[in-house]
């Protein structure tokens, strides 16, 4: 049982892995490898049972068994970023196999989606089970209401979700895989955060709202040795529409 990858780019160039986020799959980095293609050999995988990987879903959706997957298909050695749910995965990966991670970029990720008492910047828990429910009643509509949150309060909002839907309409996301992947989201990942030595880069988006840029300092403060970051004007997905400063910030992180 393999996921799907792609290589883009460079052989030659330093290689950097990149990860998507829930209910998506690696076709929302299209816009992005054009402004990298030049400089890095880039990996593209699709998480367990989403994108092109519908058909690899383990029967235990926990993060052992979603990077022991990834361990199966990424580069020996490389540079990783992951977006929203993917970064989480990437710290995981990067926990877990530490001489096969060189640096690590999150991007609109959290260590807790989910807000706790002592955690206030997430999704309260009973949006969450609210959307859980949901989910299970009617996937696609509720895939739908999730990309509207991804692209809320953006000045390119419109073409964003245009984007969003054109990508999942490429490969259309399983229902139990969204299910099963969605429960991922619901933990502390604090201790994970904590606990994860290398370089590390953590990019938040100053009109995201899954994963907002309140909790900055809270971040820094679980990993002092981290640099964060906050991408002006972006939404949760703002880089389909501007590229090239994430492009920029992750040339910061591997030279």
């Amino acid at each position: 049982m393999m996921l799907f990858c792609q290589q883009h780019g460079n052989p030659q160039g330093q290689p950097l892995v990149l990860l998507h986020g829930w209910g998506m799959h690696s076709g929302i980095w299209r816009a992005l490898l054009p402004e990298l293609e030049a400089d890095y050999q880039i990996t593209v995988i699709d998480l367990p049972g989403l994108g092109y990987s519908n058909g690899c879903s383990p029967s235990s959706y926990h993060l052992d068994t979603v990077t022991e997957l990834l361990a199966g298909v990424a580069p020996v050695s490389a540079y990783w970023l992951g977006w929203s749910l993917g970064g989480v995965i990437a710290m995981a990966f990067a926990q877990r196999y530490p001489e096969r991670v060189n640096g690590l970029i999150t991007l609109g990720s959290s260590p807790c989606f989910v807000a706790r008492d002592d955690w206030p910047f997430g999704m309260d828990e009973a949006t969450y089970r609210q959307f859980e429910q949901d989910l299970a009643a009617n996937p696609v509509k509720t895939l739908q209401r999730f990309n509207m949150l991804q692209v809320q309060g953006s000045n390119t909002a419109r073409s964003d979700l245009k984007t969003l839907k054109q990508v999942i309409s490429e490969v259309q996301p399983a229902a139990p895989a969204l299910i099963d992947s969605l429960a991922l989201l619901r933990h502390d990942y604090r201790d994970l955060f904590r606990n994860t030595r290398l370089p590390l880069l953590h990019l938040l988006c100053q009109l995201d709202t899954l994963a907002p840029a309140s909790m900055s300092d809270a971040l820094s403060a679980l990993q002092p040795e981290a640099r964060v970051e906050v991408l002006s004007g972006y939404s949760h997905v703002g880089f389909l529409s501007a590229p090239g400063l994430l492009a920029e910030k992750i040339r910061t992180l591997l030279v």
